[in-house]
């Protein structure tokens, strides 16, 4: 058939010089069997599953989906956090729960890797590889929690280190805290490989994203159950310590569960049906342990101390050793020991205010003390004291400090009505030392609003403070007439001769219980 010494008719003879026609015959005219793709593969077998890991790797690298969403999670957590001083008590879960938008991404994407087997004409494409579609699983369930979980680390780390530079840092870190969100980006990637695999449609992937996002947004109201999700971002400063370690022990397992399932879709082998055993072994008793956690006591209706104070952090906020105190410009300053370096945070203001008053009434000065908002009420209501709280940064946490001591020099304690008083301006002329002077307002303090002033005031009493606040000559005034101007039968229109002030609107009168 061929004019080769051995006379085979195989694609042997063809490839070592045998003409072949367009055909697919030899010269002489004998057919030539091509080489079968089966027994010449384009890569050896051996690190094929090396060469998917590294590609997969590379493309989820430079996917610009991935790192915008990164850069975004960034910005806008650095953004939120602008008016708040550093608390690595709390930083960090604030920052898991905004990196979950960024595991959204990580999850989409890994989705989209897996998937693309059955797409625009891929199956074709792939077919000729030496690797089947369980060695694309596996490349992308070791290459897209690895990128996933990195840039997770990365905006995490990148956070973190902003808030330490953003000014004197209260609280602990707990690191188990920044890893739980390494480890849900990984669970996105996993998980999403195995919505790719078993549920190939392209709207999969999104709606799994939206179903568990809702699930982390509804946290607040999930109570304990909260915490069999991959996020758990509701916490505030003065809870009970959280179950980070044992959490993240239940998301790491959560992680070699998706991959298990990912990688049965391609039959019962015992690897992945291992993992999915052991996996379920040491998530189910980890969930449950962090989800049998009591939830933080409710205040109630009625009468409530320090013995409704939950157990768990009554000690640490009420305990004896509970403050580290100071002084500091004439004025103590008592802080929870993970808070002291914010006290020349609240002497800033505090001393404006303080300065502002004669020297021979600083007495009446209260002590500062820390105080938890989630457990006021064990409180010593009858203590010489104002109470910062468990965060600052916000002006309105300045404005309430200067509010409450300024409140409490004038003997203003109670609720009560404080128009057309002479001390009402001498009070409003001391919060504007340090915060600017307005119609009483809810602020928000430790991230909830708080109520307004017990003592009401009005229009008139905040226009009159602020042309005292811009009269010169208005601290001396203020000295030389102290006593006159804070006695409670002072009116304010006797008050704005002695103050130098000039009548420009109508004295108002009380419009509830006028203060004593």
């Amino acid at each position: 058939m061929t004019g080769h010494p051995s006379g085979n008719a195989t694609g042997h003879g063809a490839r070592r010089g045998t003409a072949v026609r367009e055909d697919g015959r030899g010269a002489s005219g004998g057919a030539v069997l091509a080489p079968s793709p089966r027994r010449t593969p384009l890569l050896p077998r051996r690190g094929t599953s090396w060469e998917l890991f590294v590609f997969e790797v590379r493309r989820l690298a430079r996917n610009p989906v991935l790192w915008g969403t990164a850069a975004l999670v960034l910005a806008v957590q650095t953004y939120l956090s602008r008016d708040q001083q550093p608390d690595m008590g709390i930083d960090p879960i604030a920052a898991t729960g905004m990196a979950s938008c960024l595991a959204g991404a990580v999850l989409l994407v890994a989705n989209l890797a897996t998937s693309r087997d059955g797409r625009h004409g891929m199956p074709e494409s792939l077919a000729g590889l030496p690797a089947g579609a369980g060695h694309r699983t596996r490349a992308v369930l070791f290459a897209a929690p690895l990128v996933g979980g990195l840039s997770a680390a990365v905006v995490l780390g990148l956070h973190l280190l902003i808030r330490l530079l953003s000014g004197p840092v209260a609280g602990t870190l707990d690191p188990y805290e920044p890893l739980t969100a390494v480890a849900a980006s990984a669970f996105a990637a996993a998980l999403g490989a195995a919505v790719g695999r078993w549920l190939p449609w392209l709207i999969a992937g999104p709606l799994v994203i939206a179903a568990i996002g809702f699930l982390i947004f509804q946290n607040p109201a999930n109570g304990s159950a909260g915490w069999w999700l991959p996020v758990m971002q509701h916490h505030y400063p003065d809870w009970p310590d959280r179950p980070s370690g044992t959490h993240l022990v239940y998301v790491l397992a959560l992680v070699v569960l998706a991959g298990g399932i990912a990688s049965l879709r391609h039959g019962l082998r015992p690897s992945p049906l291992v993992a999915v055993v052991a996996a379920v072994a040491v998530a189910v008793p980890a969930g449950a342990t962090a989800a049998e956690v009591r939830p933080v006591a409710a205040t109630r209706s009625g009468w409530m101390d320090t013995d409704d104070v939950d157990p768990r952090v009554r000690d640490r906020f009420f305990g004896p050793h509970a403050y580290r105190c100071e002084e500091r410009g004439g004025v103590t300053y008592c802080a929870y020991p993970e808070y002291v370096p914010w006290i020349p945070l609240w002497e800033e203001a505090v001393a404006p205010v303080v300065r502002a008053i004669p020297p021979e009434r600083r007495h009446l000065v209260p002590q500062v003390r820390q105080m938890t908002s989630a457990w006021f009420f064990g409180e010593d209501t009858e203590a010489h004291a104002v109470r910062p709280g468990m965060s600052w940064g916000h002006p309105d946490q300045r404005r309430r400090l200067a509010e409450d001591l300024s409140l409490h020099v004038a003997g203003l304690r109670l609720p009560c009505d404080a128009r057309g008083q002479a001390r009402t301006l001498v009070t409003l002329w001391l919060i504007g030392q340090a915060s600017p002077v307005t119609r009483p307002r809810s602020l928000r303090i430790d991230g909830r609003l708080s109520g307004k002033s017990l003592v009401d005031y009005g229009d008139i009493e905040v226009g009159y403070a602020r042309r005292l606040l811009a009269s010169p000559g208005a601290r001396e005034r203020v000295r030389t007439h102290w006593d006159t101007l804070m006695r409670p039968t002072t009116t304010l229109e006797r008050a704005l001769p002695l103050l130098g002030l000039d009548r420009e609107f109508p004295i108002s009168k009380p419009e509830g219980t006028p203060c004593r």
